[in-house]
């Protein structure tokens, strides 16, 4: 098989490059499912932490000054 040099060796390394790219395509998604779910997280958390700050910063949240004697 190897020594056709014209259409088996280009075929096995077509093949070989394809794997690879495959290969790397499939850790890119991967990482992109990672990257979204870390997303989604910091999303939350950030939802959290703004509803927070928004209730300190809100008057009718706070203890009344007659109180903090």
């Amino acid at each position: 098989m190897l020594l056709n040099s014209t259409g088996v060796i280009p075929r096995l390394q077509h093949e070989e490059e394809f794997a690879l790219l495959r290969y790397k395509v499939e850790e890119l998604n991967k990482n992109t499912a990672l990257l979204i779910a870390e997303a989604e997280r910091l999303i939350q958390e950030s939802e959290k932490l703004s509803a927070r700050i928004t209730s300190l910063e809100n008057p009718s949240t706070q203890w009344p000054s007659s109180t903090h004697c």
